[in-house]
Parts: C-alpha cells; sequence; structure tokens
C-alpha cells in the first residue's frame, strides 16, 4: 500500500544514517524477539469488574455502572470508565472533562501493564517522567495519578492466561476524548498546530534522559534490522518489499 512504501522508504533512509551492522549486532545480542514472546505470555488477564476492584482498593475512584469499556491492547490491558472520587488530587484542571451526570464525574483508564514491564518499573517511571514535562511545556497528555498510598505506580496481583499470577504494575490515568489524526479534515490550521505541538514536545524532551529509557526494543527502529528472521512468516509480495528495506 502507498502507506506502507513511504514509511518503508522512510526507514530506509533513517537506517542509511547509522550503522546496519552495529544495529544487527545489538539485536542479535539482546534477543528482541525474545522480549516480544514474553510480553505476550505475560500480558494479564483482566476483565471491566477486575477494573472496578482495582479502580476502589488502589486509586479510590468509583466507576460509573456500565461505563467501564476494554480498550485495544498489545500487552497491557487497558480500561476507560467514567468515575467520580472525592480526591482533589486526583483532578487537575487539564483534566477535568465532565462527563455529564453525576456532577464531577470525569474520564479515566486504568492500565494494568504486562509482567515484562512490571519486573522493571524504572521503564514505567521513565515514562511519567517524560509526560510530567510534555504537560509542563504546555501540551495535554495524560499523567500518572497518585495512588491512595502516593504512588505514581500501584502494584495488584493478577492471572496470566496459563492461570499463573504474576505481581503486575497498574496506573491510573486522565483520559481525554478526541478523535484520531487521520479522522480529522485536513486543513492549514490543523497543520500548524500539528507542527507546533510537535515542535513544543521535541524541545520538552530534548534533554530528558533516564537510565530505563536506554533499552532493546523490537519497535524502535535502530532494532529493525532483528524481524528478519520474521520475514518467512510474509506473503511473498509483502516479503520482497521488507526484505528489500532490510
Amino acid at each position: 500500500r502507498p502507506s506502507a512504501r513511504l514509511y518503508l522508504a522512510w526507514a530506509r533512509r533513517w537506517l542509511m544514517s547509522r550503522s546496519l551492522a552495529d544495529a544487527a549486532a545489538t539485536a542479535l545480542d539482546s534477543n528482541p524477539l525474545g522480549d516480544e514472546e514474553s510480553r505476550k505470555v505475560e500480558k494479564p488477564v483482566a476483565n471491566s469488574a477486575r477494573c472496578i476492584e482495582l479502580a476502589r482498593s488502589l486509586f479510590g475512584i468509583e466507576p460509573l455502572t456500565g461505563s467501564v469499556r476494554d480498550l485495544d491492547s498489545y500487552d497491557d490491558r487497558n480500561f476507560y470508565c467514567k468515575a467520580t472520587s472525592s480526591r482533589p488530587e486526583l483532578k487537575a484542571a487539564a483534566d477535568c472533562h465532565a462527563c455529564g451526570d453525576p456532577p464531577g464525574s470525569f474520564h479515566f483508564v486504568v492500565k494494568v501493564h504486562n509482567g515484562v514491564e512490571s519486573l522493571s518499573p524504572g521503564f514505567i517511571e521513565c515514562q511519567n517522567l517524560a509526560m510530567e514535562l510534555v504537560r509542563a511545556a504546555g501540551v495535554w497528555c495524560p499523567r500518572a495519578l497518585p495512588s491512595l498510598e502516593g504512588r505514581q505506580i500501584a502494584f495488584a496481583e493478577q492471572p496470566l492466561a496459563d492461570g499463573s499470577v504474576r505481581r503486575h504494575a497498574v496506573r491510573c490515568l486522565p483520559y481525554r476524548p478526541a478523535c484520531l489524526l487521520g479522522s480529522a479534515l485536513p486543513g492549514a490550521a490543523l497543520l500548524r498546530e500539528l507542527g507546533g505541538v510537535t515542535a513544543r514536545v521535541s524541545c520538552a524532551l530534548s534533554a530528558f534522559d533516564h537510565p530505563e529509557a536506554h533499552r532493546t526494543f523490537i519497535w524502535d527502529l535502530a532494532q529493525t534490522a532483528a524481524i528478519r528472521p520474521l520475514l518467512p512468516l510474509l506473503a511473498p509480495e509483502r516479503r520482497a518489499l521488507i526484505a528489500d528495506t532490510l
């Protein structure tokens, strides 16, 4: 498809700007494919009832009846809900998007992290710090809301698909209803705003660093060479296009 060709052309130019041999060596040493397999196995099992339990017990929010919705996720479990809370620390002015009845209800997402990242909460902390910098730059993005114990990362035991139980990291985040950029009608004003937001985010994160930000992750373009073993799984016509890039 045209979008795939444009992406692959961009990826090809990006890869030419660095040593492909170094990228391949890094990918081989760290086995990012194995990491991906672990993420699938360590995806927690949860439902709407469990989301309500976690929201109440960990964060002190009360989801409204019928409002909980399971969101698509690759390796975590994310639940959207409308909820009320008496905790003022959960209600920043930028996040106050009332849902109607009852008054004072807001949008939240309860996120149960996969087992891999739950074992490395430093990476989740890295995400939280990055979000704070972006918000401070005047760009709205979620923030990690404090638990009843005052922690941005809470923990709860949750089963996996094989029945084993893991201690999973759990976050509560404000949710801002919106549509995807691809669903919006493009225009000069929208594109100008998009450029401004992109610039502010780039500036906000330009000096940001964290030990856990330096990791091997197969979705990182620096690890593109690591997906070569997956080429046989593609249809022949797509395989040729991807192989030429790699």
